[in-house]
């Protein structure tokens, strides 16, 4: 009776040991990345092309989501935040800022840039910058035509997916986190559609949904295929 008992619990033993043994044998999901693409500074002289600010991170944010196990900070949190530490109206981010600001949105890593026109081409510059070290990992530049907003915005993100695509991923054999996928770009985008756009965002932080229902009929009107002028409307018509 007693080996019989004796039996019967090393048995147990046994099968916990090798259940135990299969669950570290599994890699666990790694814990998403989180990053915020911030408002970039624009350096040129025309104030006009000021609301390509938020145009061109919401562009940004939605083609990032598309980077496994990375977790892109929305850009109405990111305004939340701004309004909270009074940044809104210049939305610059300094190396003093960047790391409280990384702190309030939860985010590891940065999208900090610049963007200008000049001679009738355009050029952007974005870092990736991680906020607890304040190093610089990843520099991206690209240079377009003057009227062709979306080939510059394509080429940035293709940097920073890169880039990403490298700081997330998964290490120990765990398992990846899905990508969300982006809204699709538009066939084009003309940079006089991509500033009405900026303005439509502007417009939505401060409350004006009237104006902001007007900008993006604008924007669609010009560009029908524009998904995210498309989701942002819907969302202010509900």
């Amino acid at each position: 009776m007693v080996s019989s008992r004796l039996r019967l619990a090393l048995g147990a033993l046994v099968v916990a040991m090798l259940a135990a043994g299969a669950r570290q044998g599994r890699a666990a999901p790694e814990r998403p990345v989180t990053m915020a693409v911030m408002y970039f500074d624009y350096g040129g002289k025309d104030a006009a092309l000021e609301p390509l600010r938020q145009g061109l991170a919401q562009m940004l944010i939605s083609d990032l989501t598309s980077v496994d196990g990375v977790r892109v900070v929305e850009r109405e949190r990111l305004q939340d935040v701004l309004n909270e530490q009074h940044l809104a109206a210049s939305g610059k981010v300094d190396a003093r800022t960047a790391a409280r600001l990384g702190k309030l949105l939860g985010a590891r890593y940065l999208v900090l840039g610049s963007y200008f026109d000049a001679l009738n081409s355009f050029r952007a510059d974005a870092r990736l910058v991680d906020v607890e070290t304040g190093e610089v990992l990843k520099s991206i530049g690209a240079t377009g035509k003057a009227d062709d907003f979306l080939a510059l915005e394509q080429s940035l993100a293709d940097g920073l997916r890169g880039a990403l695509g490298t700081v997330a991923k998964p290490s120990g054999g765990a398992t990846p986190l899905p990508a969300r996928a982006p809204a699709r770009p538009p066939r084009k985008l003309k940079t006089k559609t991509a500033v009405t756009y900026g303005r439509a965002l502007m417009a939505i932080d401060s409350g004006d949904r009237k104006n902001a229902r007007a900008l993006l009929h604008d924007v669609l009107q010009d560009q029908p295929d524009f998904a995210l002028a498309s989701r942002d409307l819907d969302r202010l018509i509900r």
